[in-house]
């Protein structure tokens, strides 16, 4: 049976809402865990979230120009 990890938005401090810039990485790429996966801008500046375990990315669910709030479900990893 699958197991797949949620990748979310980490609590940013004060950010509620982020832009999703770039994916670092493609559906199907196999990565590691604290590999960067992604980049979100906020009005004031850029961060980038890293992968929470190894495995392959199988699904983006925010795509680039999208918008996402805190904790909001950005990807799968299986």
């Amino acid at each position: 049976m699958d197991e797949r990890t949620e990748v979310r938005l980490p609590d940013l401090g004060e950010v509620e809402e982020v832009t999703v810039t770039a994916w670092l990485r493609q559906e199907g790429d196999t990565i590691e865990e604290g590999d960067d996966l992604l980049e979100v801008e906020t009005e004031k500046t850029t961060f980038v979230v890293e992968a929470p375990q190894s495995g392959r990315l199988v699904r983006i669910v925010k795509k680039q120009g999208d918008r996402a709030r805190r904790d909001e479900l950005l990807a799968e990893i299986d």
